[in-house]
């Protein structure tokens, strides 16, 4: 049994051995990790593994006095928690720090002060290690803790995992230390003010290095064999300007060399050196300081009595401190130079021809001024000095104090360019001076220098010039005219508001850039540029001193018209040529305008006067056909009652020459627009069909007709519909003419609503509508332009004299206008033509009822009683006599209106009925009318004229007019008012 039991005991302790060894390879993995911000819980993880710890943590002292202690890092039961402090006294802790390493099996939680929560969580076996930094001085502890006895109970295992990990802490806090002491220092040495530098950083060397002695020392070329120390800082205490000997000195290894540190045994390695002895000095290192150009400018050195330890520390602040040290002896070796020199220029400063002053840096105040400052301004030296200067400006804004001190900043920033200034001498005069501040080192301190120098007589100059040239600039931006200034390059230099405005670039945009390229046509630009180039030759040109017309590019691209003057002037760079352009366009517009105006009234001068001759003529004519026709009526009958065939054949053809001149007649009034007709509102429509269907029986069938009515809706229109039918009868012959013998005319009725348009035959302008459009168009061979404005004068016409009269379009014409509307021509030569009648759109529910035939008489019986016929011409009044005195009545026939007046006053002349003439001398019909009514009121009265258009219904009413004849006379109608009028009686 024994031998079996021993061999248990050496397996058991074979396994602990192999579980050490894995431990300790995995601590000493992580110790090898590098540095980092998760260091201290990564060791921790590894420790409490390879000790089976519930707690681990580091910590290090959290105050200067070492009673508080805060932890770095800690787990617990396999976690990392919050850090947090504790105090050191009373606590197992406080026999490890500074101390050795200590182990407890268990009964330690028997020393947590009341409340820990070490002793909470059931702490009871506790094992930890002291930190120290590589000189001895202690840092903090490591600690590992457990329910159970720490390692299993094996103290030296717990020590060297402990150890290891310890080592490993404390180099990484003594690193973090060191970064940041020389953080630390590099902040200080920064920061250091360049009055006390020197003494600031040896004190800062010191404190940081922990040494009883910091010296900076110089070494100067006229004492060579000694060093001068600047500033020294010794037990706390500041010592300058002390020499000493360099030879038996560190220093000397040190100077011009490189970092040299001696740690301890200074007094043996350097017997002679006395001061060494005098000062106790065991340890020193010191740091060369080097000029930019590699000349040797003194030390930086530390002493103390102790031996020095972590040299390459002690390296880093020497190294960092030595680049401020040697930076400020260098400058002041410079501000010794500087100081040296002043006196050279001192006399510079004295004879300069410009006025100099001296300002105080921070206050601007004048410190020193030079003679020539004392006689610009009229003061002593003495009063210049106790002045400030806003006492010597003219304190006119801005010339004002504060402004003053805004410039010496601006100079102090190097940001301050000349400028002028005015000034105030002592006599009270105003001065003109161009100022130029400097920044400048005197006795090693910045001042301003102010150099000043008169120009008020320049000024005065300048200023007339910017007077002259302001009044010229606001002469040329308020000329109306556009002025354009070029040089002799053709380089645009002035572009006035005017050109920008009506040529829509911007001055800023077109300076300096080619004319050419800007305003001018491309076409015109050879000329332009072939014209600059002979110019200096001939000094002569297509536009100088002539005003012409032209036209001119817009920054759109669009050619404008305008009227452009040339002049050339002569200055020091060359010539400048000056162009007064004038935008024309609306000049041309009015002047567009007023020609058509001046087209349309002659046109309608025109129009007018043709109608009132046409109007006349017709007038006449109705008169002479009057008589005419009745007397072929008259004779025809007789013929048909004597049964001559040939002479009622012949009479008939003579009726037939009449009616023809009557419709011409009828034309020419319709022209004339005296003879209106009976409009009502009426859907064109129908009313085209209707006229369609019976032109198409007329048109030779080589010519088609067609129809486009357009819209389902009606399009109503107020008119007589059978002078509307006139009209498309009159443009559907027309069309059919143009094709000579085949081809298609199309009508076409459509609404028309758009921009205003022209008419084609009284030139006046028409607004957009809304308008119906009746519409005949034809593929024939269109309309000269030079006709275009004869189509509608009456009697004209481009058809042999067999095939047209040249009153159909003038007919159009007055029947259009007639009824308010207006006539639009697309014509092209060989193409065809489209002749638009536009009539006011009226609304389709003022459509009066249909008309409705009057019924004829089954038969015309005899005429009893006696009429009154009143008429100037002969010819008319006898046909009237006998075609009523054939019809039964008794007439009685008066040829002066002013006779039948004097006729009907007397009450024995009996009269059933007043037929009368309306056109008479000394009397109208209507006068004479309306003294029938008031001599016999319930007389019948017939007004019969060759001009029925212009009668208001409600004068004729109150004449007692019971109709109006038109001219030529229709037998049937007059008849028919016959019987109607003496019904009435």
């Amino acid at each position: 049994m024994h031998p079996a039991a021993s061999t248990s005991t050496g397996e058991a302790d074979t396994l602990g051995l192999s579980a050490q060894l894995q431990s300790l390879r995995r601590v000493a993995l992580a110790v090898a990790r590098p540095g980092g911000p998760t260091l201290f819980d990564d060791l921790l993880h590894e420790l409490a593994g390879a000790l089976d710890a519930a707690i681990v943590f580091v910590a290090v002292f959290a105050d200067d006095a070492r009673r508080t202690m805060k932890t770095l890092a800690w787990r617990m039961d396999g976690k990392a928690r919050a850090n947090f402090d504790y105090v050191l006294k009373g606590t197992p802790c406080a026999r490890v720090v500074g101390g050795e390493f200590r182990y407890v099996a268990k009964g330690v939680s028997t020393e947590f002060p009341p409340g820990s929560l070490f002793g909470a969580r059931g702490m009871d076996s506790y094992a930890a290690f002291p930190l120290s930094d590589s000189s001895g001085a202690s840092l903090g502890l490591l600690v590992a803790m457990d329910r159970h006895p720490v390692a299993g109970g094996d103290a030296g295992h717990a020590e060297a995992m402990l150890k290891i990990v310890a080592g490993r802490v404390a180099a990484e806090i003594e690193r973090t230390d060191t970064d940041e002491v020389l953080r630390t220092a590099a902040l200080a040495v920064s920061g250091a003010r360049s009055g006390t530098v020197f003494d600031e950083l040896v004190r800062l060397l010191a404190t940081i290095l922990h040494v009883e002695v910091a010296f900076i020392a110089r070494h100067e070329a006229d004492d060579p064999e000694q060093l001068h120390v600047l500033a020294m800082c010794h037990d706390g205490e500041i010592v300058r300007d002390v020499r000493y000997a360099l030879a038996g000195a560190p220093c000397h290894t040190v100077l011009g060399q490189a970092f040299r540190a001696y740690p301890h045994d200074v007094q043996a390695l350097f017997p002679d050196n006395d001061d060494a002895r005098a000062l106790g000095i065991e340890g020193y290192a010191g740091y060369p300081l080097m000029a930019l150009d590699g000349t040797p400018l003194g030390v930086l050195s530390v002493i103390s009595r102790r031996p020095l330890v972590q040299l390459a520390r002690v390296e880093s602040m020497l190294k960092i401190f030595a680049v401020r040290a040697a930076a400020e002896v260098e400058r002041l070796a410079a501000s010794e130079a500087l100081q040296c020199s002043e006196a050279s220029y001192r006399t510079i400063f004295e004879t300069a021809e410009d006025a100099i002053f001296i300002h105080d840096w921070d206050s601007g105040a004048i410190l020193d001024v030079n003679p020539k400052a004392c006689e610009a301004y009229g003061y002593s030296h003495s009063e210049l000095t106790r002045m400030a200067v806003g006492d010597i400006s003219s304190g006119l804004p801005p010339y004002t104090a504060p402004e003053a001190m805004r410039w010496i900043e601006l100079a102090k920033q190097g940001r301050c360019p000349p400028f002028e200034w005015q000034c105030r001498k002592k006599d009270g005069s105003l001065h003109w001076e161009e100022v130029r501040l400097k920044t400048a080192t005197i006795n090693g301190s910045p001042h301003i220098l102010a150099f000043t120098r008169d120009i008020t007589e320049r000024h005065e100059r300048e200023r007339a010039l910017l007077r002259s040239e302001a009044r010229l600039r606001a002469t040329v931006e308020a000329a109306f005219d556009c002025v354009i200034g070029m040089d002799g390059e053709g380089r645009i230099v002035e572009f006035n508001a005017a050109a920008e405005r009506v040529f829509g670039f911007r001055r800023e945009d077109v300076l300096g850039r080619p004319l050419a390229e800007v305003i001018i046509p491309e076409r015109r630009r050879a000329a332009h540029a072939a014209w600059l180039k002979e110019f200096p030759v001939t000094g002569t040109g297509p536009m100088l001193g002539r005003l012409i017309e032209t036209t001119a590019l817009t920054a759109t691209g669009i050619e404008i018209p305008v009227e452009v003057a040339v002049s050339v002037a002569a200055v020091p760079e060359g010539s400048i040529f000056v162009g007064h352009l004038r935008d024309i366009r609306t000049r041309q517009a009015a002047e567009a305008a007023r020609a058509a105006l001046e087209a349309q009234l002659r046109q309608a001068q025109k129009m007018e006067a043709i109608g009132q001759l046409t109007g006349g003529i017709a007038h006449d004519f109705n008169n002479i056909l009057t008589s005419v026709i009745g007397y072929l009526v008259l004779g025809e009958e007789r013929a048909d009652a004597l049964g001559d065939t040939v002479l009622v054949r012949q009479l008939g053809q003579a009726h037939l020459a009449a009616q023809r001149a009557r419709d011409l007649i009828a034309q020419m009034l319709a022209f004339a627009r005296r003879q209106r007709g009976e409009p009502r509102v009426l859907d064109m429509a129908p009313l085209v069909r209707q006229t369609l269907r019976l032109l198409r029986a007329m048109v030779p069938s080589s010519v088609t007709l067609d129809g486009d009515l357009g819209e389902a809706q009606a399009l109503c229109v107020a008119a007589d519909p059978v002078q509307l039918e006139q009209v498309l009868f009159n443009l559907c012959i027309n069309a059919c003419d143009a094709l000579d013998g085949a081809g298609r005319v199309e009508v076409r009725l459509r609404t028309h609503a758009h921009a205003r348009w022209q008419c084609a035959s009284c030139r006046a302008p028409v607004d957009g509508g809304p308008w119906v459009e009746l519409g005949v168009a034809d593929g024939g061979c269109g309309i000269e332009p030079e006709l275009l404005e004869r189509i509608f004068d009456p009697f004209f016409s481009t058809k042999t004299p067999a095939r047209g009269s040249g009153m159909g379009l003038a007919m159009v014409h007055g029947i259009v206008h007639d009824h308010g509307g207006h006539l639009r021509v697309q014509t092209t030569p060989g193409e065809g033509s489209v002749f638009s009648v536009m009539l006011p759109q009226m609304e389709a529910s003022a459509l009066a009822a249909p008309a409705t035939a009057p019924r004829r008489p089954a038969h015309s019986p005899a005429l009893r009683g006696r009429v009154l016929v009143v008429e100037d011409d002969p010819m008319v009044g006898d046909y009237l006599a006998e075609r009523l005195g054939g019809w039964g009545m008794d007439v009685v026939l008066q040829r002066e209106p002013l006779a039948a007046a004097a006729w009907l006053e007397d009450e024995s002349h009996r009269a059933e009925l007043l037929i009368t003439d309306q056109t008479m001398p000394q009397l109208t019909g209507l006068q004479l009318a309306a003294c029938a009514r008031t001599l016999r009121p319930e007389l019948p009265v017939l007004l019969v004229s060759g001009n029925a258009a212009g009668f208001d219904s409600a004068e004729l009413g109150r004449c007692g007019v019971h109709a109006v004849l038109h001219k030529p006379i229709d037998e049937q109608r007059l008849r028919e008012l016959l019987h109607e009028a003496l019904a009435m009686r």
